[in-house]
């Protein structure tokens, strides 16, 4: 059992990695082209539609997370037909949530534009860019519902080779139709297309795989199990909200105070940190199903262990993250991807790399959270990051600009990776949590110096600039961090049981 568990972790991540990796690729073409052919005004307007649509798709209300905690369980029972009770729940949600955000959509369509300060677009070409943003979603929630059984069951892989397939045909679109015809809205219209025949394939998939979903397709869900999952799911919609808001209220912010071209300009530097944190998030998403399995075990010392280990993975990880983004980013927007003139101060670069790792660092506790069930917890938190976000990001926009705002984004991340712990200690694990704080300064000092070091490292490295002294710096990126990070822990169980992983996936040797 614990090897298929490993395999499955490794075989998800491997797939979901290589779909953000390609996503990140072509991504970055797309949005070159974007930016130099189309203008940043466009790419700033993009940006904020979609986060309008963003904070819409909330009325989805968290079931998803609900319906797959709850999924865990019956996959493992192999109970088919509390299986496909859940999805039969899901389904009609599903129908439920497309055409509520279809009205509010609608409804929202024609004060569009006052979230776009000093924009050079017709009134009517912003709403058909929003319609087409609201249709994609809006249809994405009427067939993709049936990924979840996919993700529960550990086969996140298959769902990420549909990803990938809908990014590279999606930003390959993009690319080819603006270099051609210099028409936007075209390729909004094809990526509809791509995304909904993908989904209907997933669809297909599922119905082979699962076959008893079909025959108990009108089987209810028992009144005992609807009352939990209804419960679960108030707590994830204000938990669900509160995570939109976090993420979506930036760039509306900067357009509503600053303008629209000052959002595509950030729009690029959070391109780069985004594909970053994508990346560990699909890491992390492709982990959760199993450690989720895990969990149902209710082992609390081992389950302690488990929290303290992804702690430290996801701490390497931030790290060097964090170290190359600081580094990096400003060369590689200004010497290679895009101009001079899209350079942002190292101020705001500095407060991507602080927002970059403490999203990361935040991920295991997240994940532990979910699987354990303490939506009402994360409720409580979610309503108070959220406002802490709001309130910092409002008062100090005007008097700091966009490091006022990233700095309101910073607080809600601390806020959250405290009151994860604490709630999750006390409540959970009953013990206290005393050890993983201290593991958590240890690693925010670590991660400080590092990523100051290399940055400094990097500045001599890169003096004269040029290809091959890009290639050096990204050497100085990875191994920087990473050799002081193994030489400080060669010797911590944590270390040891992250090699011993490693070896458990290798071939075994066949006893004579």
């Amino acid at each position: 059992m614990y090897e298929v568990r490993l395999k499955n972790i490794f075989r998800n991540s491997f797939f979901s990695l290589l779909s953000q990796f390609v996503l990140i690729v072509i991504g970055f073409f797309s949005q070159r082209v974007m930016n130099l052919i189309m203008g940043e005004a466009l790419v700033g307007m993009n940006s904020v539609i979609s986060n309008i649509v963003a904070i819409l798709s909330v009325s989805e209300l968290g079931i998803a997370s609900a319906i797959i905690f709850h999924l865990y369980k019956a996959l493992a029972e192999r109970n088919e037909e509390e299986i496909a009770s859940l999805m039969n729940l899901y389904r009609k949600a599903y129908y439920i949530f497309g055409t509520t955000i279809s009205v509010a959509g609608l409804c929202i369509m024609p004060f569009v534009h006052l979230f776009l300060k000093e924009n050079s677009f017709s009134l009517s070409y912003i709403r058909l860019i929003y319609f087409l943003w609201l249709a994609r979603t809006v249809l994405s929630y009427l067939l993709s519902y049936k990924r979840s059984i996919l993700i529960a069951d550990q086969r996140e892989y298959v769902v990420s080779i549909v990803t990938l397939l809908i990014n590279f045909l999606n930003y390959g679109s993009i690319i080819v139709i603006l270099l051609l015809w210099q028409n936007y809205q075209i390729t909004l219209f094809l990526n509809i297309i791509v995304e909904s025949a993908l989904n209907l394939w997933i669809a297909w998939y599922v119905d082979r795989q699962y076959p008893f979903l079909k025959r108990y397709r009108r089987r209810p869900l028992h009144k005992g199990m609807m009352a939990t999952i209804f419960g679960d799911i108030k707590n994830i919609f204000v938990s669900r909200f509160s995570s939109k808001m976090l993420v979506s209220t930036d760039n509306l912010i900067i357009s509503s105070f600053i303008s629209v071209v000052t959002v595509g300009l950030y729009a690029n530097y959070s391109l780069i940190t985004q594909s970053v944190t994508n990346i560990i998030l699909a890491l992390s998403n492709a982990v959760q199903p199993t450690v989720g399995n895990m969990f149902t075990e209710h082992d609390q010392n081992k389950n302690y262990h488990v929290l303290r280990q992804m702690g430290f993975v996801f701490f390497l990880l931030a790290a060097f993250c964090s170290a190359s983004v600081m580094s990096l980013i400003t060369i590689f927007v200004t010497d290679f991807w895009l101009a001079e003139s899209y350079a942002l101060s190292v101020n705001i670069v500095a407060c991507c790399t602080l927002n970059c790792f403490l999203f990361i660092m935040n991920l295991p506790t997240a994940m532990v959270m979910t699987v354990s069930g303490m939506f009402d917890k994360e409720r409580n938190i979610s309503i108070l990051y959220a406002t802490v976000n709001l309130v910092i990001s409002l008062l100090l926009v005007k008097p700091f600009g966009v490091v006022g705002v990233l700095v309101g984004t910073s607080a809600s991340y601390l806020v959250q990776i405290i009151f994860r712990i604490w709630f999750f200690f006390s409540n959970y694990l009953h013990r206290s949590s005393r050890r993983y704080v201290a593991d958590m300064l240890q690693y925010g000092v670590l991660a400080v110096l590092e990523v100051i070091g290399t940055y400094y490292v990097v500045q001599m490295v890169y003096c004269e600039g040029g290809p091959l002294r890009f290639v050096l710096a990204m050497l100085v990126c990875v191994c920087l961090p990473n050799i002081v990070n193994t030489l400080i822990f060669f010797r911590s169980w944590r270390m040891r049981s992250i090699v011993r992983m490693l070896k458990d996936l290798g071939p075994r040797k066949e006893i004579a």
